[in-house]
């Protein structure tokens, strides 16, 4: 049954209204129709003032049903929703859901409805209720908040109900339990995954080598943080399904239960939805991984077989091979990820782009020094300046060259001493190789310093005499000596030599000198530097006769 009241002058409206519902009333009563109280609606000219005031909602035991934004004929919007919660609430013991109608009324201009279970007027939804902007209907508005009465008046009948309330209790309490369980078994299961992971990258040997470096640390790590997130991320499935379960058993807590199992499904719909559409683009990702590691593989075949040196070539030595491989290795990978990049998921999200930018803006502010330790290697390597096991000086540094990797040198000292170069100093300073002789061998020198009363000839050939007792100083190339100065009061004579290997230099060293010191104590040359305070009475010079001691060796007599 609809109502029409047709508003004469302002000051006339309400006492129409008044008397319209009067005269309806009765009649209604006498139909047996549900009666509906008096409503003193708004002017048309004070509707606009009241749609543009704030919303309240009717909220019943813990439900919103419906928003206001009119408020009739009480004189704040509030009021209305506290008035209509209340005659509600007080109404759910005593209706019956299949009472309830909807009673389409039109008050002036203003259309709307009235909710009401037999006599019982429960509710009014007016046309300005609704946000204007939420494409919603009176009719679909109406119908939802009368679905939502009739669940609310059903909720609270087994409210009352003592087999209900103790059959969701015992419910709940199997659900607890069997959560513990849940709880106990995916930390038992977390123990022992982390312990899977690491004792499976434990004897990878290779296989976990990319770049020149172990990353079976990193993986360990990686995979255990990630094992933790998983098993983390199932409790708090786990911990959701059992909330949603138990506040879905009673009554009072059932529209929870209702909104959380509804977001649920909506969230894993919508991330299944999303998957669904990403495997065209996971395919594509594992297609361009494929490929990257069967270029890489080829190429590192490539690159061993010059380092090893089964496979020679003009422009690339084995110690450039490895950089270059490595060098290879990142430039591939770098490639890779550019044409991956738009397949990833999120990609060409806003988000996406500011952590882009933000790691790009740290690279170009902390990657100088980076890049000119890389730069440094790299010049070390293709100048052929430094390779491994070449014996070297580099500032106060000396040794034996371990390890030449894309930003640091390791260098081990003749005290075994490991020290680690920056490659930035391999060109900053300059680096003296006692490897690069030309020979094939590693240089060996030493100088002494003797007077100028010591036959020239018996020194050097004292000193010869040494390195060939020595024994890892190869014969050929030949030992030489060398007088490098003729200084106020001594000599200099320096001994070169050559041995095989760089890791010998440090103990032959030791060997000569002692040689050395046997050789010139035996043959009564002292090995010193000497000073005078004053000009000796005698000449400090070697007589003829004694040019040639022993084990220096004479020239031949010339023949009669």
């Amino acid at each position: 049954m609809k109502l029409y009241v047709r508003l004469a002058p302002a000051w006339a409206g309400p006492w129409f209204v008044l008397l319209a519902l009067g005269a309806w009333l009765p009649a209604a009563s006498r139909a047996e129709e549900p009666a509906t109280p008096p409503v003193v609606p708004t002017s048309p000219a004070a509707a606009p003032e009241a749609a543009s005031r704030a919303s309240a909602p009717v909220v019943v035991w813990g439900r919103t049903l419906v928003d206001y934004r009119l408020p009739l004929e009480f004189s704040d919007v509030r009021q209305r929703a506290e008035a209509t919660a209340k005659r509600i609430d007080d109404s759910l013991g005593e209706i019956d859901p299949d009472t309830l109608v909807i009673q389409p009324v039109t008050i002036g201009k203003a259309r709307g409805v009235f909710l009401s279970a037999g006599p019982r007027f429960l509710l009014s939804i007016m046309e300005g209720d609704i946000e204007p902007d939420s494409g919603a209907t009176l009719d679909a508005v109406a119908s939802r908040v009368a679905t939502e009465l009739r669940q609310l008046i059903h909720d609270h009948a087994d409210q009352h109900s003592l087999t209900l309330l103790f059959r969701a209790i015992v419910q709940a309490v199997i659900a607890t339990v069997a959560f513990v369980a849940f709880w106990t078994l995916m930390h038992w299961l977390k123990a022992r995954f982390v312990r899977r992971v690491a004792w499976l990258t434990k004897d990878t040997g290779s296989l976990l080598r990319f770049f020149g470096y172990d990353w079976r640390p990193v993986l360990i790590g990686i995979g255990t943080s990630l094992t933790r997130v998983c098993f983390v991320a199932l409790i708090l499935f786990g911990a959701y399904g059992w909330i949603t379960f138990v506040l879905g058993r009673f009554p009072y807590t059932r529209r929870w239960g209702d909104q959380l199992g509804e977001y649920l499904l909506t969230a894993v719909s919508g991330l299944a939805s999303a998957a669904v559409h990403q495997i065209p683009n996971l395919i594509a990702l594992v297609v361009i991984y494929l490929v990257t590691r069967g270029l890489i593989r080829v190429l590192n075949g490539w690159f061993s077989a010059v380092e090893s040196g089964k496979y020679l070539t003009v422009w690339l030595d084995p110690e450039a091979a490895r950089a270059t491989r490595r060098l290879a290795d990142i430039g591939v990978w770098i490639v890779a990820l550019i044409v991956a990049f738009p397949y990833l998921p999120g990609s060409h999200s806003e988000a996406f782009k500011g952590v882009s930018v933000f790691l790009g803006l740290m690279l170009s502010l902390g990657g100088a020094g980076f890049i000119g330790q890389i730069i440094g290697g790299l010049a070390a390597v293709y100048s052929r300046s430094v390779r491994s096991g070449d014996y070297i000086v580099v500032g106060d540094t000396q040794g034996v060259v371990k390890e030449l990797g894309l930003l640091t040198t390791k260098v081990v000292t003749r005290t075994r001493e490991e020290v680690t170069i920056p490659n930035a100093m391999l060109i900053n300073s300059a680096i003296r190789n006692f490897s690069r002789s030309g020979q094939g061998a590693t240089l060996v020198s030493t100088s002494v310093t003797i007077g100028y009363d010591a036959p020239w000839r018996q020194v050097e050939a004292l000193l010869i005499e040494a390195a060939a007792r020595t024994e890892a100083l190869l014969k050929q190339p030949a030992p030489r000596v060398h007088q490098t100065s003729l200084d106020d009061f001594y000599v200099t004579y320096e001994l070169t030599g050559f041995i095989r290997s760089a890791q010998q230099r440090a103990e032959t060293l030791t060997r000569l000198h002692r040689t050395i010191q046997d050789l010139f104590n035996e043959h009564g040359v002292q090995i010193m530097s000497p000073h005078f305070e004053g000009q000796p009475t005698q000449p400090v010079l070697v007589p003829k006769e004694r040019w040639y001691q022993p084990p220096a060796s004479g020239p031949k007599p010339s023949a009669p």
